[in-house]
């Protein structure tokens, strides 16, 4: 059973677009979704929740609770004034991704937003504003103009389940189920930041899958499952650094 606060699935989030998939994925597992369901108290055999202004109680004995962000103590305790913040007390920045307060400071990921072009808070965002950030300090060091910063998201991956994801690439391809999955375990992989990290992740990985879960029993036929999972990852990896650069060239085409 899945209590959601909110009466939508994944509202505010960058994946609502990807609400029915979800939706889909949750009632293929027989999940039962009870939604404007405020939690109040976890106990050792049930949840209790609030729903339509009324107290109602669920038997559990496992519960996983998923919670939002909180402002670092570090933003909040900077001395920024209050019109240079959001609700959340993240930090308002130029386009050039400097405070405004203090222009020789520069912000960036979730700890900061624009007014002029909002960003999620994704990984991929504070990867090309730290881009940003750095080519604006060099500027700034040798007397030149600083450029804006800008994001081109490349798409989502949401995972659904075991070996069931689903890929959006640049909100323009949908790819579930297996091949989702494969899009998405290959881009994490091809992400890592060298070559090393790549090689000793697999490794770790190859004895986990081949060593760890599958000792006893028929260890034939489930290491070369295990291989095979393997090879599907690789495949994977390959698909999605091409399928990637195919709609990066496409995506520059068309704003060209």
């Amino acid at each position: 059973m899945l209590l959601n606060h909110g009466q939508e699935l994944l509202k505010g989030d960058v994946n609502t677009g990807l609400r029915s998939v979800a939706l889909e994925a949750l009632q293929k597992r027989s999940v039962e979704v009870i939604l404007g369901a405020a939690a109040t108290a976890v106990r050792p055999d049930s949840v209790e929740y609030t729903r339509d202004g009324k107290s109602q109680t669920l038997s559990a004995s496992t519960v996983i609770w998923t919670a939002g962000t909180a402002t670092n103590p570090l933003i909040k305790n900077l001395p920024i004034a209050a019109e240079h913040r959001d609700q959340h007390g993240y930090l308002q920045v130029t386009p050039t991704l400097q405070l405004p307060d203090f222009p020789e400071v520069f912000a960036a990921g979730d700890c900061a937003f624009t007014k002029e072009n909002p960003q999620p808070p994704l990984a991929q965002v504070a990867y090309q504003q730290a881009a940003a950030i750095a080519h604006n300090l060099k500027a700034l060091a040798l007397g030149r103009d600083l450029k804006p910063s800008t994001v081109h998201l490349r798409g989502t991956l949401m995972k659904l389940g075991i070996e069931d994801s689903v890929a959006n690439i640049f909100d323009r391809l949908e790819l579930k189920g297996e091949v989702g999955h494969l899009i998405r375990q290959g881009t994490y992989l091809e992400m890592l930041p060298t070559p090393v990290h790549d090689f000793n992740v697999t490794k770790e990985w190859l004895n986990d899958e081949i060593v760890n879960r599958y000792i006893g029993g028929d260890e034939t036929k489930t290491a070369v499952r295990a291989l095979e999972v393997v090879g599907g990852v690789v495949v994977g990896a390959l698909v999605a650094r091409k399928l990637l650069q195919m709609l990066g060239q496409e995506h520059k085409d068309d704003k060209s």
